[in-house]
């Protein structure tokens, strides 16, 4: 692990650290924006939006999830306004579940069954597709006036379970899926945004958080389970946006774990291989503990370089993978806003500051009892 911590230039309004000017820390010359072919990778987004190569047919059912990357890629890019916003608002309302219990947005296009009972029980919406929804809906302009913020509320209630954790999908009962650490950020930032805490037991989601962090500080998908980069940053979001990051135990722990996981690029475990994907998630860990200074932003910027497909756009997984995918080329771009080089990142909602900063009035609360922690 790093054992001295280096850091890049200024540590500008909490957003990770700086790769500008023409010598990073240690004498490596600093890394410019204009070394990656962004207009490629805003292509690769733009193409995936309207037809995906036959590897995603397993994801069929997380249609918003892929479209979700190539939104908030294309909006960290600055080329948002290169697509049809209108159509894509229409789009992803469709779908939207129209029954008052039973609120959310589903990851697949509805489908038609013969009875209310077994429409209920198979068209399920799903937390994580929900909350993709609601960003994305902002991202391009809308106000989120036509989302039943009570139908969501129904579906909070019934995702959460007895020891405070989340399941994705609730058809005929909360069984119907797994349920861990990614679902209680995705309740998070449901309620952050529509300002639904009152559906939720607060009490019980921190103590599922608290009980998922590991001996070393960093957090696993649930409790006993191994600290992972991703599980870390989801607490970490999570107990930001509840208001109850302050009362964290081990925090300084917690940020050394998280210092620890860069070698150039950050790995997401202890003896893993380092993963362009993480340096969101780690890096916005960081960044959400106050300490976004500590990464060395232009370090991650040229193991980004090494993850680059520079052939067609989009970021590998490893600098050695054959092709690029969706979900890193994501991660990559919101990487590349950590380390400085691109517009700033609201990171507890993975979307830009811009974003963020454009909603309408009355979005993004926190709870009634939570409170602000730097």
């Amino acid at each position: 692990g790093l054992e001295t911590v280096r850091t890049t230039g200024t540590h500008t309004q909490g957003q990770g650290a700086r790769a500008h000017g023409s010598m990073a820390a240690g004498g490596d010359p600093a890394v410019s924006i204009d070394e990656f072919v962004l207009e490629k990778h805003g292509n690769y987004f733009k193409k995936h939006m309207h037809a995906l190569p036959q590897h995603y047919k397993t994801m069929d059912t997380n249609r918003l999830t892929l479209l979700y990357f190539c939104i908030s890629g294309l909006d960290i890019l600055g080329m948002l306004d290169d697509i049809d916003k209108d159509t894509i608002i229409e789009f992803i309302y469709f779908y939207m579940s129209p029954l008052p219990e039973h609120g959310g947005f589903y990851g697949y296009p509805r489908v038609e069954f013969d009875s209310a009972e077994l429409d209920r029980s198979n068209n399920q919406p799903h937390i994580a597709n929900t909350y993709v929804a609601l960003v994305m809906l902002i991202m391009l302009g809308d106000d989120l006036k036509r989302v039943n913020r009570e139908a969501v509320a129904c579906s909070l209630r019934k995702w959460q379970l007895p020891d405070g954790s989340f399941c994705c999908v609730h058809g005929i009962s909360s069984l119907d899926s797994e349920s861990d650490i990614r679902f209680v950020y995705c309740a998070a930032c449901i309620c952050y945004t529509l300002d639904l805490w009152h559906a939720v037991d607060m009490d019980r989601m921190r103590d599922f958080l608290v009980a998922s962090q590991s001996y070393d500080g960093a957090f696993g998908m649930g409790p006993t389970c191994e600290s992972h980069g991703g599980c870390t940053y989801c607490a970490v979001a999570a107990l930001s946006m509840m208001g109850r990051l302050h009362d964290l135990p081990g925090k300084e722990q917690l940020i050394d774990w998280c210092i620890k996981r860069q070698h150039f690029g950050f790995q997401g475990r202890i003896e893993k291989p380092m993963d362009s994907c993480y340096s969101f998630w780690v890096g916005a860990s960081l960044d959400l503990l106050g300490v976004g200074g500590f990464l060395d932003g232009n370090s991650c910027a040229r193991f980004l370089q090494e993850c680059e497909f520079r052939q067609v756009g989009g970021f590998m997984k490893f600098p050695d993978s054959q092709v690029p995918d969706l979900l890193h080329s994501y991660f990559s771009v919101a990487g590349l806003s950590l380390c400085g080089l691109l517009p700033e990142m609201h990171a507890r909602l993975n979307m830009t500051r811009r974003a963020f900063d454009a909603a309408p009035a009355g979005l993004f609360k926190l709870p009634p009892s939570g409170r602000e922690w730097s």
